[in-house]
């Protein structure tokens, strides 16, 4: 048994990842328009209500914002706390699923969910495992600081969509308000370049990732090139990596990753 990641959009203007086995599929996110996330799954042979369900990881914008139209059309599963917290924010979303003990898992499918908590600034920030089989792979995005049970819950992972959201120095350098830079550099807020690699380098060698997606990629405070060339440093200084690099995009899909 398989499963297979892609990366439709990472970034702060939208996010939504496709997991997908042999029969089952799952959206981790919708934070983009319900008529992309349709064009989206199209290329893959599926529409919106053929998902087995998507998960969300919190109740930002950028996570959410086609989801009240694409809940018409499949189930959604979030934290209670995150839940009321969308109501919040959008109003009511249809065909939530009433999860017991959400954070010990649950399956959509043949797909083993297994949520972790991330450091960020919402009602009940998630990271989510995804595993099929002896596949597993990882969406960990929109941290504040690296921590033990992240790590842990990565590390068995051979796929995982990692955040790399900002450089420092372009980020202090940059326009935005410093409240908003005070932020984005707190606990709470999100993964430099730096602390990614970090990451990569307690990850390299002593974990089952073979592949690194650096995501959620800021347009403003980072590029690519700048997040790929500090992840790969940090994998240099790793004599015995064996992991691989690439991009999830903000305006366009990733390629496709098999586990």
């Amino acid at each position: 048994m398989s499963l297979k990641l892609v990366s439709f959009a990472s970034g702060s203007k939208g996010n939504a990842t496709l997991i997908f086995s042999d029969s089952a599929a799952v959206l981790v996110d919708a934070g983009i328009s319900y008529s992309r996330i349709k064009e989206e799954l199209k290329s893959f042979g599926l529409a919106p209500n053929k998902l087995d369900g998507v998960v969300i990881t919190h109740e930002h914008s950028d996570h959410i914002s086609g989801l009240a139209r694409l809940s018409n059309e499949c189930k959604v599963y979030a934290h209670p706390l995150t839940q009321r917290a969308i109501y919040q924010r959008v109003g009511e979303v249809k065909n939530f699923v009433d999860v017991d003990d959400f954070e010990n898992g649950f399956f959509i499918g043949d797909i083993e969910v297994e949520p972790f908590r991330i450091p960020h600034d919402a009602a009940y920030p998630l990271g989510f495992s995804f595993k099929a089989g002896h596949a597993r792979c990882s969406v960990a995005t929109d941290i504040g600081v690296p921590t033990f049970g992240i790590l842990k819950n990565i590390c068995e992972s051979e796929v995982v969509l990692l955040e790399s959201n900002h450089d420092v120095d372009m980020l202090k350098r940059g326009s935005y308000p410093e409240r908003l830079k005070e932020r984005i550099l707190s606990n709470n807020g999100h993964l430099s370049n730096d602390a990614t690699a970090r990451i990569i380098a307690r990850l390299s060698g002593k974990s089952d990732v073979r592949t690194l997606l650096l995501g959620h990629i800021s347009e403003n405070n980072n590029t690519e090139q700048l997040a790929y060339q500090t992840a790969k440093r940090a994998l240099e200084g790793c004599n015995d990596s064996y992991i691989e690099l690439s991009l999830a995009h903000q305006g366009r899909r990733s390629e496709v990753f098999e586990i």
